[in-house]
């Protein structure tokens, strides 16, 4: 696992934007009734979005249930087993790949930028790496040879230069130090365009995003708000639906006492569920923290062997983090 990048003491922040040439119609996406997955197994279905411009629509949904695999099938590099998409008039896409597979190891840094934009000045190549943090003799650099948190800045890097009206980004923050995280969240909240994201990050998702799309077996829902206002309201939803099985099941049953019994059951189950799932969200929260501040605590350090430590820390953190969100949504299914 790539460890976080370490800035230099008084070494300044990235000064990362993204800038669209031309202007989108309104209707920037549409996808309808598509199911996505491998080798004919779906993953999700029916997945319906009308991306609007300007939006900023997080994917979530648990792990496994194909969030990168809609993207990559909304770029066209996986077909959509069922269903289409359609881009609307004068849409312009520039895709984000978490797996960096779009550099070329052998390239230099320079070259990395200069190979897909020939006819821009070396200056503005270089200009445009330095507001990256890329100076100097670091832009003659086998990509190659690069941390994770680098190369994740010099595909950003690549990614402004291009001046698409949509942005397509799959786990952007990865590998990115707490500072660079917060300029490209500053970067993306400026965005003229129109934005659709997988994150795992929460605060992210809180700071950039306009809508929620949650995926699951079923296909897909589309919340209006943050990632705050999507965990509120799928738990209104979700109590709702609890308290109209309970009503149905009472209507049901044939004697008086029996139907009271098996509602205090009922009752006393779900309040048991959503204490369990609050005590999950409120462990999630403290293991945000905790990962934020080991984090901070690998960018004061020059020791190696603390930072392996901490790093050890953080997989641990983070592997809770996953078991959390597993536990939470399984939870959430039950009640």
């Amino acid at each position: 696992m790539d460890r976080l990048d370490k800035p230099e003491a008084g070494k300044k922040s990235a000064n990362i934007t993204f800038q669209s040439e031309k202007t989108s119609g309104n209707l920037v996406l549409t996808v309808e009734n598509a199911a996505i997955g491998y080798d004919g197994e779906i993953l999700s279905e029916p997945i319906n979005l009308d991306l609007r411009k300007m939006n900023a629509v997080a994917i979530v949904g648990p792990n496994g249930i194909g969030k990168s695999t809609f993207i990559k099938s909304i770029v066209g590099q996986i077909p959509f087993i069922k269903g289409e998409k359609r881009f609307g008039a004068n849409v312009e896409v520039g895709y984000y790949d978490q797996t960096q597979s779009k550099l070329t190891p052998s390239n230099s840094v320079l070259d990395e930028l200069w190979n897909d934009f020939k006819l821009t000045p070396e200056v503005e190549i270089r200009n445009r790496l330095g507001a990256f943090l890329f100076s100097g003799d670091d832009v003659k650099k086998s990509v190659g040879m690069l941390s994770g948190g680098e190369r994740a800045r010099l595909l950003l890097a690549k990614l402004s230069m291009e001046n698409n009206n949509f942005l397509i980004l799959d786990e952007p923050t990865n590998h990115l130090d707490i500072d660079s995280k917060e300029v490209l969240e500053n970067a993306l909240i400026d965005f003229d365009g129109t934005l659709l994201f997988v994150s795992h990050d929460r605060y992210f998702i809180n700071r950039v995003a306009t809508h929620v799309l949650e995926l699951s077996e079923n296909g897909s829902t589309l919340y209006l708000g943050d990632y705050d206002y999507y965990v509120e309201k799928k738990a209104e939803v979700e109590v709702s639906q609890t308290e109209e099985t309970s009503t149905s099941n009472q209507t049901k049953e044939a004697s008086p006492v029996n139907d009271y019994q098996a509602q205090k059951e009922s009752q006393k189950e779900a309040r048991k569920l959503m204490r369990q799932i609050e005590s999950l969200e409120a462990e999630i929260e403290t293991l945000e923290t905790q990962s934020q501040a080991i984090s901070e605590q690998m960018l004061e350090t020059n020791d190696a062997e603390k930072l392996m430590e901490l790093q050890a820390e953080l997989d641990k953190i983070s592997h809770r983090q996953e078991e959390a969100m597993l536990e939470w949504e399984e939870l959430s299914e039950q009640v």
